[in-house]
């Protein structure tokens, strides 16, 4: 048997030290890492934030820092997430929420109108919201009574502001020239004739009928005189009725504005935008609007001071009942806290502030029970023509963008003389009687 030298031992001991000396260091490496990943996410280094989406066309209206502000106040009172806003212009969004639907990638809240909700319900994209409004009771008794918007019974959409639209006037402009507000549809005529400038080509109104926004035709130029003419745009069943004689009179009305020289030429191609200028440049004294014209018109002129129309009555005193509002993504991955971001919008912090940097009535009762909306120029007639009992609300049908884009086109050949007032409804009621039916 052969003995070991004190050499050889001493060399086996320090050996045996080494490798307990790495595995004690190791074992200390990962103690200490696993340390310190257990602090990191307590030290709100290592917790990723939940990403919410908010896709808007508010930045261009109310501008961007307003945005930015209601997005920073919710992330300062949930510091765990991160709201990333898509801002698309309004007349591009419903194309760009297509486009992101398709692709999978819906935003979790969602700037949504009444007459685009149903074609994103059908791709199952809209989330219900009644169960979530019967676990907040306090937030839905808050809500405007006309802030829900359903369809078959399920709240699919919640207007985050309620309007009308009617004629916002040029107060300096109207001083300037000793006028005062239009009060009803001849005086309106009369009002025209005395802001008209052959010399210098400026008229007092300008029409928006450009196909480039279906919409606009019908809810401002058609749907709101018809309502005060004393027509329907859909009868108790949901069916088309606008082909009545209150429809044709409404054609002709602005018919004879257009033959008797009172409104600037090219109604026809004339668009919004375009009106928007006209108004921030003093060349559009008046303009068939919702208050959002207010901020704006202001943002190119500032200086600019613009005021409703009181109200008025012809065969009824009412108006057409509309807003914008929210929806929320039924795919969302965090549709808990997209819920918490679309109270956030609601908030009173968020709607006392925002009604008056907007001159929008945000659809809470906070807001309408607040002084200063009986007092705002803009504001001042919103709840009364909001809450008459002559108004209709903005109803969605199937298929809506579609139905529309029929009905001006119809409207168009009517002002082209390819057909009678008449003819023009009659034609387009067919369609969305057809169209109607078979979603009945």
């Amino acid at each position: 048997m052969s003995r070991l030298s004190k050499g050889g031992i001493n060399k086996m001991i320090s050996k045996k030290s080494s490798w307990r000396d790495y595995f004690l260091k190791g074992i200390g490496l990962i103690l200490t890492f696993s340390l310190v990943l257990g602090l990191y996410p307590s030290l709100g280094l290592a917790q990723e934030k939940v990403k919410v989406v908010w896709s808007e066309w508010w930045d261009q209206e109310w501008g961007e820092e307003n945005i930015n502000w209601i997005i920073s106040s919710f992330e300062k009172k949930h510091p765990n997430v991160n709201v990333a806003k898509i801002a698309t212009p309004w007349p591009n969004m419903f194309d760009k929420l297509m486009s992101l639907s398709a692709a999978g990638e819906t935003p979790d809240v969602m700037g949504m109108e009444v007459d685009w909700f149903l074609a994103f319900d059908r791709l199952g994209v809209i989330a219900d919201l009644d169960t979530r409004l019967a676990k907040d009771r306090d937030f839905q008794a808050n809500l405007a009574d006309s802030a829900f918007i359903g369809w078959k019974g399920k709240t699919k959409l919640l207007y985050w502001y309620a309007m009308s639209y009617h004629f916002v006037y040029d107060t300096d402009v109207f001083e300037e020239k000793g006028l005062v507000p239009p009060s009803s549809w001849d005086h309106l005529k009369w009002v025209l004739a005395k802001l008209k400038e052959p010399a210098k080509g400026k008229y007092g109104l300008a029409l928006q009928l450009s196909l480039l926004s279906s919409q606009h035709i019908v809810l401002r130029m058609f749907h709101t005189p018809l309502v005060q003419f004393g027509g329907r745009l859909l009868d108790e069943n949901g069916f088309p009725v606008f082909n009545s004689d209150a429809g044709v009179r409404v054609l002709k009305y602005w018919k004879s504005l257009m033959d008797e020289d009172l409104i600037y030429p090219g109604a026809l191609e004339t668009t919004e935008m375009t009106m928007y200028e006209m108004m921030a440049a003093g060349d559009l004294p008046l303009f068939l609007i919702g208050p959002w014209v207010q901020s704006t018109v202001q943002q190119s002129n500032p200086d600019i001071r613009l005021a409703y129309s009181p109200p008025w009555k012809d065969v009824t005193s009412g108006y057409v009942a509309a807003g914008s509002g929210i929806s929320l993504s039924a795919q969302s991955e965090h549709q808990d806290i997209a819920w918490e971001f679309m109270k956030h919008l609601w908030s009173d912090e968020v709607a006392l502030k925002m009604s008056k940097v907007a001159s929008m009535p945000f659809a809470t009762k906070t807001v309408f029970a607040a002084p200063f909306m009986k007092e705002d120029p803009i504001l001042r007639y919103q709840l009364d023509m909001i809450g008459d009992p002559a108004s209709q609300p903005y109803s969605p049908v199937p298929e809506m963008l579609d139905l529309y884009r029929v009905l001006s086109e119809n409207i168009q050949a009517f002002y082209l003389g390819q057909k009678t007032a008449k003819t023009a409804l009659d034609d387009a009621a067919e369609y969305w009687r057809k169209i109607i039916q078979e979603y009945k």
